[in-house]
């Protein structure tokens, strides 16, 4: 955890966001019950649903209709996120609800998505729980880059991990495309490397490197290296049933390992618990969970590794 500085001014809350590709994976259960196990060891915790197009953390903690949300925060009604903050009646736990009736907050203009990343620094928890919306918008990718920890669920599906996969491209070049904004000459190579069938015939990360030191960069091709090496995202793999599915995201380790020059961490694997399905489809509270399912075992391995 960090610690506080010589200042005395408060400490920075550790972000933790979770996302990866498309819907149906488990993000929001998984965002949920992280968040539980992080405010039951006694960690001033606060969970974030910045799925701004289909927001439902809510529902999960047995809230039926939020009195704040980020919109009453971006529509200035609240001067800060703290504002906004709502108790859920479990010690150490609050929510910061995405849910709203207005469409275009599911589409952040720039200055509000940095308004909010400004104030999610300056909020007083130990930990910061992001429940990534689904897909990879640059919001979606935007609000991943800038966490701390970095957690990508998926399951053993093929399409999943394809879609995982994916993700964590994408989340690579968002970030060069940030890196190398400017620089005009850079950023058309970053531009032409996200296109498959590019003319540079640049297909993995090493090779767009190369392109830029042979461009005369190559003190710029050496930052930013260090810079994407920076991006070590870990894998979930959610809703196992088989034993031999526990390590489909070593899949995505190798080739990510291989063709994006990052160093993706394997954080575990969750079994499939019917409860938990049930409880989600009936909208039962994920508080009322029974701790005896391998599930909630596995869940609470990756959050004694997290912290």
């Amino acid at each position: 955890m960090n610690q506080n500085n010589s200042s005395g001014s408060p400490k920075t809350p550790t972000i933790v966001a979770v996302g990866g590709g498309k819907g149906g994976v488990g993000k929001s259960v998984i965002s949920t019950m992280l968040a539980l196990f992080l405010a039951r060891m006694d960690k001033r915790t606060i969970l974030m649903d910045v799925d701004l197009g289909g927001a439902n953390i809510h529902t999960l903690l047995g809230i039926k209709s939020p009195s704040r949300t980020i919109n009453d925060f971006v529509t200035k009604k609240f001067s800060s996120l703290e504002d906004i903050r709502l108790e859920t009646g479990l010690p150490n736990l609050h929510l910061i609800s995405g849910v709203s009736e207005v469409l275009s907050l599911a589409n952040l203009q720039y200055a509000q998505k940095a308004k909010i990343i400004q104030y999610l620094f300056k909020l007083n928890a130990d930990y910061i729980v992001l429940d990534l919306g689904a897909g990879t918008t640059f919001n979606v990718l935007d609000f991943f880059l800038i966490a701390h920890q970095k957690l990508v669920v998926m399951t053993s599906q093929p399409t999943s991990i394809q879609n995982a996969y994916a993700f964590v491209r994408n989340a690579v070049y968002r970030n060069l495309s940030r890196l190398s904004s400017h620089k005009p000459s850079l950023q058309s190579i970053v531009k032409a490397a996200m296109d498959p069938k590019n003319e540079l015939q640049v297909h993995t990360i090493k090779e767009l490197f190369q392109a830029i030191a042979d461009a005369g960069g190559s003190n710029e091709a050496e930052s930013i290296q260090a810079e994407i090496a920076k991006i070590q995202p870990a894998l979930i793999t959610n809703m196992v049933m088989e034993q031999k599915d526990r390590n489909a995201s070593r899949i995505i380790q190798l080739v990510a390992e291989k063709y994006l020059m990052i160093q993706p961490t394997i954080l575990g694997a969750v079994a499939y618990d019917r409860q938990l399905h049930t409880m989600v489809t009936n909208m039962v509270p994920l508080t009322q969970v029974d701790r005896t399912s391998d599930a909630f075992a596995n869940l609470y391995d990756i959050v004694t590794k997290l912290v």
